[in-house]
C-alpha cells in the first residue's frame, strides 16, 4: 500500500485516460473547487493515479484502473525528486522551480 500528497500548486490538466468512465472522473473539477463526486486523482507532474483520502491531501496510489482494470503508467515520483534535488531544493520551505510543476517537465 503506497499512499502519497498531492502538490499544492500542481497543475489541473483534462486528457483522456484509458477509459471513458476513468477520463470522466479523473477530470471532474478538483473536491477543494466544490466537486463532492471526485473520487480519483491524476497528478499530471507525476503522472500517478491515486483514490482521493478526503478531506486530506492524501492519495491511495493505484496501479490499474478501477473501471477497465486497464494497467496505468508507473509513476514518475521518484525521478521528479531526484530532478527536483538537482535544483539545490533542500527544505519545503524552498520554492519549487516552475519548470518541476508541469507535465512536460520530464523534457526539460
Amino acid at each position: 500500500m503506497t499512499f502519497a500528497l498531492v502538490l499544492v500548486d500542481e497543475p489541473r490538466i483534462e486528457r483522456v485516460h484509458c477509459c471513458e468512465q476513468m477520463t470522466w472522473q479523473v477530470n471532474l473539477p478538483s473536491f477543494q473547487e466544490g466537486a463532492s463526486d471526485k473520487r480519483l486523482y491524476w497528478s499530471p507532474v507525476f503522472n500517478e493515479y491515486g483514490l482521493i483520502c478526503q478531506p486530506s491531501a492524501e492519495l491511495f496510489v493505484i496501479s490499474h484502473c478501477p473501471f477497465c482494470g486497464t494497467g496505468l503508467a508507473a509513476s514518475h515520483r521518484q525521478a521528479w525528486f531526484a530532478a527536483l534535488e538537482l535544483t539545490g531544493w533542500r527544505t519545503s520551505g524552498d520554492p519549487i522551480p516552475q519548470e518541476l510543476l508541469s507535465y512536460e517537465w520530464q523534457q526539460v
